[in-house]
């Protein structure tokens, strides 16, 4: 693998991979581009972009949410580019002194309990995903209060402080997890079958943390995935453009890394499918 799609990597943010394809862009292309991209706040924001024409090219995450958009027709009209790997998953951790188990006992106690994380505002995709967990849990509005941002640092450091009994967010997606576990015990809360199995269904697939993978985490757990970003686009960008795009995403790329590049949740641009099948015949003939 090369050393720039390494650098991307390890740094990955909806932010750097932006940068990283129009750097690709001004770089390689044969002629003067005029390339919108859209960096967001949440993932809807991005697509909104898209179908308003604010943007050319949007990067959102996680997969898994587009999947379950896509079901419901939100994103009818849009194609994707390539897929950008990186680890995710949506879990809830509590304090470790509050007498909580599972998600659901956030429901119907006398104790209302305090929650950090995302709002469910048309623009955070985490925040869509958590308060439909909530529901399928079995809680509701009433049953706890609320502390809104959709940046996990913030989140994070809520939960820190004291301010938040509970912090549901992605603690892979933010170094901060890491500082704030370190300063109060925390319990991982499994989100139940009746959460995983009901947003399978939908699209939206779990994904098991192995112990030790998370601060504090003792035993495996069953956690929402919130892994990967897709690079999407309208039907309208221009084919080249498209190809470019995707070779840019997959330059110095092993086969199974071109493999994962494309098992994108919406259909793949006609350019950056030729681009794919490509690389495949580039990869064939050159082990011959």
């Amino acid at each position: 693998m090369s050393v720039e799609v390494d650098w991307l990597r390890d740094r990955v943010d909806a932010r750097s991979i932006c940068e990283f394809i129009e750097q690709g862009v001004r770089r390689d292309a044969s002629r003067d581009v005029q390339l919108a991209v859209k960096v967001g706040r949440g993932g809807l924001d991005e697509t909104t972009a898209l179908f308003t024409g604010g943007a050319d090219i949007a990067v959102v995450a996680p997969i898994a949410a587009l999947c379950l958009l896509r079901q419901f027709g939100d994103l009818q009209g849009l194609f994707a580019l390539g897929v950008v790997p990186r680890r995710g998953c949506l879990v809830a951790a509590a304090d470790a002194e509050l007498p909580l188990r599972t998600v659901a006992d956030l429901a119907g106690g006398t104790q209302c309990f305090t929650v950090a994380t995302p709002a469910d505002d048309d623009v955070s995709l985490v925040g869509f995903a958590v308060h439909r967990a909530l529901r399928l849990a079995g809680v509701s509005a009433g049953d706890v209060r609320f502390i809104y941002d959709a940046e996990p640092a913030a989140c994070f450091e809520r939960f820190a402080s004291g301010e938040a009994d509970v912090v549901i967010h992605d603690p892979m997606s933010d170094p901060g997890w890491a500082g704030a576990a370190a300063l109060r015990p925390r319990t991982y809360l499994p989100w139940g079958d009746r959460v995983v199995h009901g947003l399978a269904v939908q699209g939206w697939l779990p994904r098991t943390v192995p112990a030790g993978q998370l601060p504090g985490l003792d035993e495996d757990v069953t956690a929402l995935d919130c892994s990967d970003f897709a690079v999407l686009c309208r039907a309208d960008l221009d084919d080249e453009l498209a190809r470019l795009i995707a070779r840019i995403l997959t330059r110095g790329c092993r086969p199974a890394e071109v493999a994962a590049a494309v098992q994108t949740p919406l259909p793949l641009h006609p350019g950056a499918a030729r681009a794919y099948a490509d690389l495949v015949t580039d990869e064939s003939l050159g082990s011959r």
